[in-house]
């Protein structure tokens, strides 16, 4: 988007702003002093719209902050309080000097923002925003209370969650505070409390604050972290109760209700250059905790000086990254406080009871070092932990990586101490693997039936005749069988990679794609096992390699290898999808153990692992019907199995032959699988 004059613009006598704000709330009234103060809207025309007159109290901020940090300058004005002790859970109180604990008013960051932009004579236009339209550079607000034309925007709008129900967890903040005066002095000015348990938990996870503004002036707060909100009579009532008990006869000089969203949903990035998400938008809120002012505020500061040099294009690119392990410590917490919401209460209870304030602090600022957040993870009830943890693995489709790498290890261990046991030991795990979802996951394409009129007894009866009819050609013409089966597979694999990635598959480009990608895998398992993949190639198509042959294709099947895992990394880093990477990292495991281990430990744990999740989730079953629904034709498969290896052996048993008629097996049956895969994966997209 090339940069646009300064000077006032009219198309149709309506000004086109150099900027728009689309809401003023903390995230983006940050921004606009941010800008203001480096002088970087000097000679800009500047849009502010927002509906909500923000004349009201809504909202109270709190951060902790060393002094000498710039929040703590830049908003001096507008801190109301200071508290420089912390009182946690009825615990002792703490020092907290060195990062006092600040408390602004929303109204006062309205106020201090209005004036700002009264100065700079930009006005606020009552609007907001319902629909937009991009034409020649210019974006076209549309809503109520007019029309905006804008070259660059900043849109801090409630984010639209479209939540997966199988990966995202969305739970409340949700608080109801009283502001009260008490008859006696009973607080402590300096003094805040936080996350008080004394109070009935009612299946969530629920606490106090107690923020001071006087010795006898305070914010009670209950805070609920739970997938219902607060309801502000159950709020009150309660609240009601304590202040009575604890602090005596009072008054209430206000009330304050809000709530917060916890969620591990990210709002992905505005696809409009010129748009950036603020605010919650713009996933500055921390899902665990609910905090997110400082990470406004720091956001605010990158956008300043991107925007005063110049360079702020594309716009929404600039974003505020979460380092990653952050994110999977909150949505650890977020597991426990959805499904075991009893939990929380004992683990905020044993944190804050077992590690200092500044450490925790400096955690939730995620500026703890790795050694730090293993001490502090260590002082936590480890058994809700380890229970989300493999929920999120299974979640995030990684237990399969760990399954597969203990498979390996295992293996070897083994085989350095008895090569016979650790063979029978592979047996065990392929046997078990292949009648768990290896061959199950195919044993369900009588489901991806699309003409339902046909009966199931002559979809059968096609099925076993393309299998017979492609076994026959086996036995007449391997060579050309097996290069048939190289090419569809090759297509079947990478076809089911790309939709784990979620990557389209219904172009040329992207078809092609996929046979690369399949042709990859199998290039690289074949040439990291090069002797025993040609000892069991010149089984299944009657060419006879020559020891030499080995040694003379050495080199080749190396570089061939290289290039085959090159490409799948190549993949990963275009299209930063994680599933690449654990392709690669299943594969390389594979190189030090026999080329049958190698493929099942591929063809189970990745591939029909994959293929697996596609069914349960295009087919809408759980996995337990599915395997109940494929058990039946499970048993055909191993009865087909048994048939053509016992035909391949030729009454000679060797363990080359029986693998030889293993792969004839399962290109007979994957044949008719792929092509029925194929379709399921291609109907999504009609």
């Amino acid at each position: 988007m090339t940069e646009k004059s300064s000077d006032t613009i009219t198309m149709n006598t309506t000004v086109i702003y150099d900027f728009v704000f689309i809401g003023l709330g903390a995230s983006n009234s940050l921004i606009v002093l941010a800008l203001l103060k480096n002088g970087a809207l000097q000679g800009k025309k500047v849009g502010i719209l927002e509906m909500d007159g923000k004349n009201t109290n809504d909202k109270t901020y709190c951060f902790w902050a060393n002094p000498n940090d710039a929040i703590v300058s830049d908003l001096a004005s507008i801190i109301s309080y200071s508290y420089t002790q912390i009182q946690v859970n009825s615990s002792i109180q703490q020092n907290i000097e060195a990062q006092p604990y600040r408390h602004i008013r929303s109204i006062d960051l309205y106020n201090f923002t209005a004036a700002a932009l009264q100065e700079a004579k930009i006005s606020v236009h009552s609007a907001s925003v319902d629909r937009m339209t991009f034409e020649n550079d210019v974006y076209t607000l549309h809503g109520e209370g007019g029309q905006f034309l804008a070259y660059h925007i900043f849109d801090s709008r409630p984010p639209q969650l479209k939540l997966l129900a199988e990966k995202d967890i969305y739970l409340h903040q949700s608080f109801y505070g009283l502001h009260i005066r008490c008859e006696k002095d009973v607080f402590q000015a300096h003094a805040f409390e936080m996350m008080n348990f004394k109070i009935e938990q009612g299946g969530y996870t629920q606490f106090i604050y107690v923020l001071p503004y006087s010795q006898n002036e305070a914010l009670i707060e209950l805070t609920r972290f739970g997938i219902d909100k607060i309801e502000s009579a159950y709020a009150r009532a309660m609240l009601e109760k304590l202040i009575a008990n604890d602090f005596g006869a009072y008054d209430v000089l206000a009330e304050e209700v809000g709530c917060i969203p916890m969620t591990t949903f990210v709002n992905p990035p505005s696809t409009y250059p010129g748009m950036l998400h603020t605010g919650g938008r713009g996933n500055l809120i921390k899902p665990s905790t609910g905090y997110g002012f400082k990470n406004m505020y720091s956001h605010a500061q990158v956008i300043a000086q991107r925007i005063a040099s110049g360079d702020y294009k594309p716009l929404n690119q600039i974003t505020f990254e979460q380092k990653i392990r952050f994110q999977f410590y909150d949505t650890l917490l977020l597991i426990i406080l959805s499904r075991w919401p009893d939990e929380g209460k004992k683990i905020f209870t044993s944190l804050f009871k077992k590690q200092k304030i500044s450490r925790i602090f400096l955690f939730l600022d995620e500026k703890t070092r790795l050694l730090e957040e293993l001490k502090i993870f260590l002082s936590l009830p480890i058994l809700p932990f380890l229970k989300a943890l493999m929920i999120y693995l299974t979640q995030k489709k990684w237990l399969r990586y760990i399954y597969s790498l203990f498979a390996v290890l295992t293996y070897l261990l083994i085989e350095s101490f008895n090569p016979t046991a650790a063979k029978y030991f592979s047996y065990l795990l392929l046997g078990v693997g292949l009648l768990s979802i290896g061959i199950p996951h195919g044993a369900l394409d009588h489901l991806l039936l699309k003409d339902k009129k046909s009966s199931l007894f002559i979809f059968i009866a096609k099925y076993l005749s393309i299998i017979a009819l492609y076994f026959v050609v086996w036995l007449y013409f391997p060579l050309l069988s097996l290069l048939i089966f190289i090419l569809f597979s090759s297509f079947h694999f990478g076809e089911s990679e790309l939709e784990e990635a979620g990557i389209k598959v219904a172009t040329v480009g992207s078809y092609t794609k996929a046979f690369v990608l399949g042709l990859s895998v199998l290039t690289f398992i074949i040439t990291t096992h090069l002797e025993e993949s040609m000892r069991i190639i010149s089984t299944m198509s009657a060419i006879d390699f020559s020891t030499n042959d080995f040694s003379n294709n050495y080199l080749v099947a190396v570089l061939l290898g290289i290039l085959s895992i090159g490409y799948i990394l190549f993949e990963n880093i275009k299209s930063k999808k994680y599933p690449f990477l654990g392709l690669a990292f299943v594969l390389a495991i594979g190189i030090k153990i026999p080329l049958a281990l190698a493929f099942g430990v591929y063809f189970i744990l990745q591939h029909s692992y994959n293929a697996w999740g596609h069914l349960q989730k295009g087919l809408r079953r759980s996995p337990y019907s599915l395997f109940k629904e494929a058990a039946p034709y499970t048993l055909g498969a191993m009865a087909v199995l048994i048939a053509i290896v016992a035909y391949t052996l030729n009454t000679t048993l060797t363990e080359t032959r029986f693998w030889s008629g293993f792969f004839i097996f399962l290109a007979c049956i994957s044949l008719p699988h792929f092509l029925l895969m194929h379709l399921f994966y291609k109907s999504k997209y009609e």
